[in-house]
Formats: structure tokens, sequence, C-alpha cells
């Protein structure tokens, strides 16, 4: 875990600083900012659970199916009278990047860490826009009292995965190129402080 969060640190940092990412949490942000930012993780989320889940079935510790979440980012883009985008990245991509469990464990610390940076762009979300996000916020918050409990199971059976150097390698290139890969989903956007969109 040492090596994981210090060979990840400078990647996890670019897509904090990432200026969708910034929007989020800015006090300008509006209602269409954050549906642009869920139809932009719409393709990667649905595409990583579509390709890269079967890969970790044979582990049934994980629970896969409680940690799916692209279903919530369609719920939530329909209560905000938005329609998920069809996934524009394609199945050969996640084939490429995630050719087994290791490297699928290596994704899956991004997604599922990003869990605990959800709480806080929801409740910052609720503080800025009010009403206008109340119930339309389950994907961010998909774990609800249960993050940091999921987060802990997830980070043991991590830990179990990478016994092997050869795993430990693997989970960490993966865990990089996962942070660059979202980066650039997010960087899709060109967003605006002053709320308008390109």
């Amino acid at each position: 875990m040492q090596r994981l969060r210090s060979k990840t640190a400078n990647s996890h940092q670019l897509i904090e600083q990432n200026h969708a990412s910034q929007l989020l949490i800015s006090e300008e942000v509006t209602i269409v900012h954050y549906a642009d930012y869920l139809k932009r993780l719409y393709g990667f989320v649905h595409g990583f659970e579509k390709m890269v889940f079967p890969l970790l079935k044979h582990n049934q510790l994980l629970q896969l199916d409680e940690r799916r979440k692209s279903h919530f980012i369609q719920a939530d883009l329909a209560l905000l009278n938005h329609t998920a985008a069809q996934p524009y990245l394609n199945d050969a991509l996640f084939s490429t990047h995630y050719p087994n469990a290791a490297a699928a464990f290596g994704g899956m610390y991004v997604l599922e860490g990003s869990t605990l940076g959800g709480q806080i762009i929801s409740k910052h979300l609720s503080k800025v826009l009010g009403n206008e996000v109340a119930g339309k916020t389950t994907y961010l918050s998909a774990y609800a009292k249960q993050t940091g409990t999921m987060w802990k199971s997830f980070l043991q059976l991590l830990c179990d995965a990478g016994t092997t150097t050869c795993n430990e390698d693997e989970i960490i290139d993966s865990a990089v190129n996962t942070f660059s890969l979202l980066n650039n989903c997010l960087s899709e956007y060109s967003y605006k402080l002053t709320g308008n969109e390109n």
C-alpha cells in the first residue's frame, strides 16, 4: 500500500487538479456542470463494469454486484433531465489496458477510492445547489454510511491480490494508468468557472 500510494500520488493530484474536478468543488458550480461531469464519467465506469469486472468474478469476497455504480449515474442524470451518453470508450480499450485480474484490481483501486472523494463533493453540491441536487447524487454517495467499510474491505482484498512482486507491479502500473484514463475523460469538456461551457 505504501508503494501504491507513493507511485500514484502524482497521478492522483493531476486528476484532482483537473478543471472539471476543481469546478465541482467551486462556489460557481452549476447543475449543468454537474450533469456534464457525470456524462464524462459514465463511459468509463460503464465500460469498466462491463469489460473488467468479469476478470474478478471468481473473487466472491469483492461483492462486485454491490460495487456497480454506472446505474447510479444513469439514475442521477435522468433526475437531472439529462441522458447518459452511449459509452464512447470501446471494448478494445478495456481489453488492452486490463488484460488480467491484477490490472483489474489496479483500476478498481482508483474507482473505489473515488467513493471517498465523492462524499465530499456530494456535500459541497448540496451546500451550493441545495434542492437542485437533492436526491440526485446517488453515484457520488453510492455506499453512503458504508463507504468506510467498503473501502477497507477492498483494500484488504487488494493487498491479498498483490502478494507476488509481479502482481504488485501490475496493480500499481494499472492504477497509474487508470488515473490517466479518467483524467482524459474529464478533460473532454472545456469548463469555465463563469458557468459557461464551450
